[in-house]
C-alpha cells in the first residue's frame, strides 16, 4: 500500500490486490452533518443524490446507463463525518469509469428542476425512515445523546430543512467543502498505472481550501427520548459513552462489542433470544469519531416484555461490569475479531473503504497485519478495564413504542 499527496492537498491511497480482476475506486470527501449549519441541515446527502442528475455531458440517465452497460456498479453514501462516491468495476474498465465519476465531481449542473424533483425523492425517503420504526429509534437516540449539536441532527435532513435548501446553497457548500484539503481518493484491487496517472491528472486542479475548522468535541448525554408509532412492537437503544476512533484500545473495543451483544453467542442474544425467547432482532455496534465515539444496544421486542428485556439487560450489563469476560471468552473474541476483519477485507470495494474512510478521517491507515497483531495482543485485564468504563457511563436510551388507542 503506498499514498501520494499532490500539491493541494489531495491524497491518492493505492492497495493493490494480486490474483483480482476488480477495481474499486472510492473518491472521499470530509464533509457529512458535523460540516453542516443548522441553516443548511441535510445539504451534504441531497448534494450526494445530485452529483447523479447529471452533467455537461451526460444526463442522469445516461450516467446510469452507462455503468450498468460496463457490468460494474456506482454508488454514493453520505455519513455523519463524511460523503464518499465510488465505482468497482473490471480492470479493463477502471480508466472510463474513473473518468465517468469525475465527470459527476467536477462537472454536475445541478440543474434548478432536477434539484426540485430530487428535494422530493429525498423527503420521501426520510418518509421510509418515519415508517421504520427500528431507523426511527436510532434517529431519536442521536437527540437523547447529543441534545443541541449538530450531530443530533439526522443525515437526510428534515423536511423542512431540505425543501428551504437552494441551488446557491448547494454549489457554495461544494466550493468551500470539496476542496484538496478535504479529498481523499482510495483505489483498490488490479490498479493500472494509466489510473493513477489519470487521477493525479483529475485532481491536481482543485483548489487546496481553506484549514478546516476543528469541530468541538460534544458533550454526550444520558437523555431519554420516547415516541408513540402504529407499530406491534417496542424499539428501544441505549448508548453509552465510549472512545474514539484514534484510541489505541479500539481492538478492545471491538472485542467488547461482539461479547455484549454483536454475534450470535454474545451476553445478550443468549440470555435475550436464546434463553428467554423475548426479542427476534437483538444487536450491538459501535460509532468511533476522531475524538469520541459511542456503543450502542438496539432491541425489538413486545411491549408486555419491554420491562422483561430490560431488566435482563441490566442484570447481564451489571455482571459484565462487575465480573468481565473470562479469558476463554477473550481468547475466542480475539479469533472472532481476526476472522470477521480478514474475512471482511477479501473484497476490492472493502479494502478500498476502509483506507478512504481512514485516511480522510484519522489521517493514517494501518495495514491489516498491523491490526490483527493488535488483536493478538489484547489481553482480558485491558478489556475488562475497558467494559467498567464504558458500562460505568449512564446510557442515554430512546424508545418507539407502540401507540395506545
Amino acid at each position: 500500500m503506498e499514498w501520494i499527496t499532490l500539491d493541494n492537498g489531495v491524497r491518492i491511497v493505492i492497495e493493490p490486490m494480486a490474483d483480482v480482476r476488480s477495481t474499486s475506486t472510492g473518491v472521499f470527501i470530509k464533509a457529512g452533518t458535523r460540516t453542516e449549519d443548522k441553516s443548511e441541515i441535510g445539504i451534504s446527502h441531497l448534494i450526494e443524490h445530485m452529483l447523479f442528475k447529471g452533467t455537461k455531458t451526460r444526463s442522469a440517465k445516461e450516467i446510469a446507463s452507462f455503468f450498468d452497460e460496463l457490468g460494474g456498479s456506482v454508488n454514493a453514501f453520505t455519513s455523519k463525518d463524511h460523503t464518499c462516491y465510488y465505482v468497482k468495476t473490471l480492470d479493463d474498465h477502471a480508466l472510463i469509469a474513473f473518468d465517468a465519476l469525475a465527470d459527476m465531481l467536477f462537472n454536475s449542473v445541478f440543474d434548478e428542476a432536477e434539484l426540485e424533483k430530487e428535494k422530493r425523492v429525498v423527503l420521501e425517503e426520510i418518509k421510509m425512515y418515519e415508517d421504520t420504526p427500528e431507523d426511527l429509534v436510532h434517529e431519536l437516540l442521536a437527540t437523547a445523546v447529543y441534545q443541541d449539536d449538530v450531530l443530533a441532527e439526522p443525515i437526510l435532513g428534515t423536511e423542512s430543512s431540505v425543501l428551504g435548501l437552494t441551488r446557491d446553497q448547494l454549489l457554495r457548500y461544494v466550493e468551500t467543502r470539496y476542496t484538496g484539503n478535504r479529498v481523499v481518493v482510495s483505489i483498490a484491487g488490479h490498479v493500472p498505472d494509466e489510473l493513477i496517472e489519470a487521477v493525479k491528472a483529475r485532481f491536481a486542479g482543485l483548489p487546496t481550501g481553506e484549514s478546516s475548522k476543528e469541530s468541538t468535541v460534544p458533550t454526550l448525554h444520558a437523555e431519554v427520548v420516547k415516541k408513540e408509532k402504529e407499530t406491534e412492537q417496542a424499539h428501544l437503544c441505549w448508548n453509552f459513552e465510549a472512545i474514539a476512533a484514534t484510541d489505541d484500545r479500539l481492538p478492545h473495543l471491538a472485542l467488547l462489542n461482539n461479547a455484549i451483544g454483536a454475534t450470535m453467542s454474545s451476553r445478550l442474544f443468549q440470555s435475550i433470544r436464546e434463553e428467554q425467547g423475548l426479542a427476534y432482532s437483538i444487536y450491538s455496534y459501535y460509532t468511533t469519531f476522531d475524538d469520541h465515539g459511542t456503543f450502542t444496544i438496539y432491541i425489538g421486542t413486545s411491549k408486555d416484555t419491554l420491562d422483561q428485556v430490560e431488566s435482563i439487560m441490566d442484570r447481564e450489563l451489571a455482571a459484565l461490569k462487575t465480573s468481565g469476560l473470562t479469558d476463554d471468552e477473550v481468547e475466542k473474541g480475539k479469533r472472532q475479531l481476526k476472522g470477521s476483519l480478514v474475512l471482511g477485507n477479501e473484497s476490492t470495494s472493502a479494502r478500498m473503504n476502509r483506507n478512504g474512510r481512514n485516511l480522510v478521517l484519522l489521517d493514517e491507515v494501518e495495514p491489516i497485519d498491523v491490526v490483527l497483531d493488535k488483536v493478538d495482543r489484547i489481553e482480558t485485564r485491558d478489556v475488562n478495564a475497558l467494559i467498567r468504563e464504558v458500562l460505568s457511563h449512564a446510557p442515554a436510551k430512546s424508545y418507539v413504542l407502540p401507540s395506545e388507542d
